[in-house]
């Protein structure tokens, strides 16, 4: 089978943005990089339309896609719904953070944004668990793509800060809350030191 580059370019970016806008959320919750957090939303917006819009280019037939729109067991409808799901949590999220006169949001929306990254990640994975194709047909393959979300995002957000010039506690912040939520379950406390 020949490299389907589009979904390729899909699966990263939608992972990559996913994993962006999850770290910004959980610096949100801790009331970190403030001036950061337009920027990074731009990023995390752009990588997720560029994404999507490469999985049209998979098909010959681009219009064919809303063929699969009809089922709700359908990957590409359940890539659809978490896609949309996170569209709208990053546009309240938007709104708050415009209507915040020192670049805040409310912690409930910090950890909405997280869940619903993660969800988008872990249905966007899910959809290439085929029994046609055993190599893909494990569950490794959603912590793999979880992992890119937890590596690429937060990497990003430590630029981001860095050229914004908003690095601080902030940096050590996000570079290990997601890839220990990543191990330990969802969990972003640091572990008791001995």
């Amino acid at each position: 089978m020949e490299l389907q580059w589009p979904l390729i370019i899909f699966t990263t970016l939608v992972a990559w943005s996913a994993g962006l806008f999850a770290s910004q959320c959980v610096l949100a919750f801790q009331g970190g990089a403030r001036k950061t957090q337009m920027t990074s939303w731009i990023v995390a917006a752009v990588l997720l339309v560029v994404g999507g819009i490469a999985v049209f280019l998979h098909l010959e037939h681009w219009e064919r896609i809303f063929n699969g729109f009809g089922h709700l067991t359908s990957g590409i409808t359940q890539e659809l719904i978490a896609i949309v799901a996170l569209a709208v949590v990053a546009l309240v999220y938007l709104v708050m953070l415009r209507r915040s006169a020192d670049e805040t949001v409310p912690q409930w929306l910090a950890v909405v944004g997280v869940a619903v990254s993660v969800v988008l990640v872990a249905v966007m994975a899910h959809s290439y668990l085929m029994p046609a194709r055993p190599a893909w047909d494990t569950p490794l393959w959603i912590l793999a793509v979880l992992g890119n979300a937890c590596i690429l995002g937060p990497a990003t957000l430590v630029v981001l800060m860095a050229v914004k010039g908003d690095l601080g506690a902030g940096a050590a912040a996000v570079t290990t809350a997601a890839p220990r939520a990543a191990v330990a379950g969802g969990s972003t406390k640091p572990a008791a030191r001995a």
